[in-house]
């Protein structure tokens, strides 16, 4: 299930130009395609501007039998100069996917890593659920490449790559090598 952050009457960040609920929209339209061509059954909380409530997204999940819940975001900081994606989960199951996608993300942004959290989304879905932070719209260059289809179109087929390899088992990845600074995380496989 993916779950394109915001809708409607909530626009979730709105900076440099950008709205959180379209770019994600975005992401997760161009993410869609992606996974049914490797074989993945595509369910989306919302493919048009529309409010949906959290409970109701995690109910949603809820309802269907062995899958995987993607919830797309962007993030904002007062700290302008953080960039990067981050992957958030709620659960041990959802660990290895988190981790998966943080590495591959990683390939085209700064890898913040992955977190543990009690978003409403994560904790009330029965299934392993994610929320990815795709990047930082209060940073300026950051909010440049995301404003790009271009970007998004790769933001989305690093989602779907490593939707795939977890999918099919293959091995996993290294991280990227850490940039200064950068927090590790352990990996949970």
């Amino acid at each position: 299930m993916l779950d394109p952050g915001h809708g409607g009457k909530d626009s979730g960040v709105a900076r440099n130009h950008l709205m959180e609920k379209d770019i994600a929209l975005d992401v997760a339209l161009r993410l869609r395609p992606k996974l049914q061509a490797s074989g993945f059954k595509v369910i989306m909380t919302r493919s048009t501007d529309v409010f949906i409530p959290l409970d109701t997204r995690a109910e949603m999940s809820n309802s269907h039998s062995d899958l995987f819940f993607v919830s797309i975001h962007f993030n904002d900081s007062p700290a302008r100069a953080i960039h990067g994606a981050t992957v958030y989960y709620h659960t041990a199951m959802s660990a290895p996917m988190a981790q998966t996608i943080a590495n591959s993300l990683g390939k085209i942004t700064y890898n913040r890593g992955i977190m543990t959290a009690n978003f409403r989304v994560l904790r009330k879905n029965r299934f392993p659920a994610v929320l990815v932070e795709c990047g930082f719209v209060s940073n300026r260059a950051e909010a440049a490449r995301c404003a790009t289809p271009e970007y998004r179109e790769e933001i989305a087929t690093q989602i779907a790559q490593a939707m795939v390899q977890a999918r099919y088992s293959l091995p996993a990845q290294p991280p990227p090598s850490s940039l200064p600074g950068q927090s590790q995380y352990p990996t949970v496989y």
